[in-house]
């Protein structure tokens, strides 16, 4: 009879186990841990103050992700050291790319789609159903506890969404066009009726070449810009130089997803929103 109790109370408490999840970006971790809430054990393999695209996760790191079950990962090749990372895991870990069912947003005058899925409410929606999801499966035991944190975390996109659309409509309409240093925000603009122009790449090529700089600020003076938002964790020069030969201001945006200043996808989100409409509005 006692073996047979400590055999139901061993159950019992595996059944209860919570599940261990790894997570290759902060708001990923966030994500889980708004479905999930004590029901998950999330290890941070993105250190503070990193840089997205220089990022690659340490053996010491993933010593730490020992015996979680999902690796979470942005996808659409944001991480592109997916396939060695898989080898670096053992057989019962699954990497999961949250973003990989998000349709594509393709950047404008290009054939290549833009990675920065995040940058819209209405996408981290839907990839909280493709986490939710894999954590079922994981761990189906905690199914109704899963259910519920995903639908409060839905709930809570569709209110940014809204509160968004309503204050990005005061922009005019001959004003919303979003210039930013590299192409990070067309899910951002596709979202929300925007038009994206990324001038990076024509701003390097632009170094040195008087005629090539001329036409890109005729281009940019046409369309009526109002500001260059540059990146909260990188200010190149140049765009500071186009700025101020169209006598227009800077303003830094979150396109990476990361800013200890603004912790949190809510409080990113809307950071965001009020410097957009700070510098597009009436």
């Amino acid at each position: 009879m006692l073996c047979m109790l400590l055999l139901t109370l061993g159950i019992a408490m595996l059944q209860a186990a919570p599940l261990k999840v790894a997570s290759l970006h902060p708001l990923l971790s966030e994500m889980a841990r708004s479905i999930g809430g004590e029901q998950v054990e999330v290890i941070d393999l993105f250190p503070a103050n990193g840089d997205l695209h220089a990022f690659t996760p340490t053996g010491k790191a993933l010593a730490s992700a020992a015996g979680a079950r999902l690796v979470l990962a942005c996808g659409k090749g944001v991480e592109p050291y997916l396939a060695d990372l898989k080898d670096s895991l053992s057989a019962d870990s699954q990497i999961v790319e949250v973003g990989a069912d998000v349709p594509n947003v393709r950047v404008p005058g290009t054939p290549y789609a833009d990675p920065h899925w995040w940058n819209t409410p209405i996408n981290m929606k839907r990839a909280s159903r493709t986490l939710l999801t894999a954590m079922v499966e994981a761990a189906p035991e905690h199914t109704e506890q899963f259910n519920a944190g995903r639908a409060d975390y839905a709930a809570r996109m569709d209110n940014l969404t809204r509160t968004a659309r309503l204050k990005l409509s005061r922009i005019p309409r001959d004003s919303r066009y979003l210039v930013t240093g590299h192409a990070a925000m067309c899910h951002f603009c596709a979202a929300f009726n925007l038009k994206p122009v990324s001038i990076q790449g024509v701003a390097r090529e632009s170094q040195g070449d008087p005629a090539t700089l001329a036409a890109l600020l005729a281009d940019l003076r046409s369309k009526n810009v109002r500001c260059i938002f540059t990146e909260v964790n990188a200010a190149p020069r140049m765009l500071q130089v186009i700025a101020d030969q169209l006598g227009v201001p800077t303003a830094p945006l979150v396109m990476d997803g990361i800013y200890p200043a603004a912790p949190g996808y809510e409080a990113m989100f809307n950071y965001n929103i009020d410097i957009i409409c700070k510098h597009l509005g009436k």
